[in-house]
């Protein structure tokens, strides 16, 4: 960890500017993703499978699998209040699904004051593996804080 992010963490203050961020999402918004919570270095969230996320073969659509991994990716890197973004992902596909929920949950691995990387698994309601999404986030010196001002 960075100086600035030793100790306990985030305060309630920089909780509550991450949740202003979570908000601010249009994209996933758009698309039904539901933050359930977060955490520093850590997210997790839903989206509920509507007929705007199957694709020509009736299963969900990989963009759309992406899309909900994503917004966990972007939820978990920029726990720390600093403002991080996506410079590698990649995602591999295990199953698809065509009805029901998605969750995704991810992790940080790896966190120092310039790099961040985070895996993100994403299943179905029965906790089948569906997408492992990995990302790398290059951390700006920009805060949420100065961002959403």
């Amino acid at each position: 960890m960075e100086p600035s992010d030793a100790g306990q963490g985030p305060g309630k203050d920089d909780m509550d500017t991450v949740q202003k961020f979570v908000d601010a999402d249009r994209f996933a918004k758009h698309l039904g993703v539901e933050v359930l919570e977060h955490g520093t270095g850590r997210a997790r969230a839903r989206m509920e499978i509507r007929a705007h996320h199957l694709n020509s073969a009736g299963t969900v659509h990989g963009g759309a699998i992406f899309s909900l991994a994503d917004a966990v990716f972007s939820v978990a890197s920029n726990s720390h209040g600093t403002l991080a973004m996506a410079i590698n992902v990649s995602i591999s596909f295990f199953k698809a699904v065509r009805k029901g929920a998605l969750v995704a949950e991810g992790r940080e691995v790896s966190f120092n004051p310039k790099l961040a990387t985070y895996l993100i698994e994403v299943k179905d309601d029965a906790g089948a593996s569906i997408a492992l999404f990995q990302g790398t986030v290059y951390r700006k010196k920009d805060t949420l804080a100065e961002i959403l001002a």
